[in-house]
């Protein structure tokens, strides 16, 4: 049997330990969580609704999707990822370029199911009409 000091010192490094815990798990990454998610994507519901229409709003509708990519919850974040993937596709397209074109046609199709499926979860958890998310 513990004495009363030794169970005493036991509790203590337990709890040091739990409290340390996050600070050496993952260094300062974001929180994924539904919540922070659902914040996020009604602080921007306009600017990932709204088709860009220049360089400069490209680059920052890219910065957003990055953003809210680091804290959308595992369960979504493929779909995020995939929709991120084609904006980025999207902002490379030499418009003299049929195979260009294409490509980035391709990307938009093959991503429509993602943008439809972040809807529905946006309407469902977070209570939120998000629309068609880039066009979709």
């Amino acid at each position: 049997m513990r004495t009363p000091h030794a169970l005493t010192k036991s509790v203590a490094a337990a709890a040091l330990g739990v409290a340390l815990l996050p600070m050496i798990s993952c260094g300062n990454a974001p929180t994924r969580s539904a919540e922070r998610f659902c914040g996020e994507l009604t602080a921007h519901k306009a600017d990932i609704r709204e088709l860009p229409t220049s360089a400069t709003s490209i680059a920052q509708l890219i910065t957003l999707y990055s953003q809210m990519g680091e804290v959308a919850p595992l369960d979504i974040q493929t779909h995020w990822d995939q929709l991120s993937t084609n904006l980025k596709t999207a902002s490379t397209v030499d418009v003299k370029d049929p195979e260009s074109v294409q490509a980035a046609a391709d990307s938009a199709y093959a991503t429509q199911k993602s943008a439809q499926s972040l809807a529905a979860w946006a309407l469902t958890v977070c209570g939120l009409d998000v629309g068609a998310i880039g066009g979709a």
